[in-house]
């Protein structure tokens, strides 16, 4: 009988502590996506002006996820990325051509999901599983990639006889100050495991 009790006492004692653990989660994303972007060579209309862009495979991605469930009818998940990779540009004008220049390609996202769970399986005291689905909001900023436009503006205007060394003094600001913005919805099914 005495046996029994402690049983009960250590059982008793355990599972507050197990749902205190429950109640989220997060996690980090280091990697390397598995898109590319070709060599490009914008046509710009006039006879001494050229333009390449290198090519780059893949990009460098770092991310953070966060689940919180401590709501009883809903879960709330948190999931953000930052991916980027450099490529060379060459340009030339009427002033010669430069030295390749490394410009940045970078984009960044987060996702906020709202999810409810539908099905669920558990064995005590060992690990429990469960599928859920939802949705939720999204939101993206990605930087341009060079184009005729870009070195035109970061030239004050004179893309034929423009002084090239503005193409790196003002690229940063440029950059800022037109990175492409997109947000929407989406909606998702994922699989969860918890082992105690």
């Amino acid at each position: 009988m005495k046996r029994i009790l402690s049983m009960l006492l250590l059982v008793s004692v355990l599972i507050p502590f197990t749902h205190i653990f429950g109640i989220g989660g997060f996690g980090l994303q280091v990697g390397q996506s598995i898109f590319s972007v070709a060599e490009s060579m914008p046509p710009t209309g006039i006879g001494n002006v050229s333009l390449t862009n290198g090519s780059f495979d893949g990009a460098y991605v770092l991310g953070g996820y966060l689940y919180v469930d401590i709501i009883p009818f809903i879960d709330i998940e948190i999931d953000a990325n930052i991916r980027g990779n450099t490529y060379d540009i060459n340009f030339e004008n009427s002033l010669g051509p430069i030295d390749p220049i490394s410009f940045a390609w970078a984009s960044t996202d987060v996702y906020i999901t709202l999810r409810k769970k539908v099905f669920g399986l558990s064995v005590p005291f060992l690990a429990g599983a469960k599928l859920h689905a939802g949705g939720g909001f999204n939101t993206h900023k990605t930087t341009p990639l060079a184009d005729i436009d870009m070195v035109t503006e970061l030239l004050g205007g004179d893309l034929a006889n423009g002084n090239t060394d503005a193409l790196s003094d003002n690229l940063v600001s440029y950059l800022e100050d037109h990175a492409i913005d997109a947000t929407g919805f989406h909606i998702q099914t994922g699989l969860q495991l918890n082992v105690l």
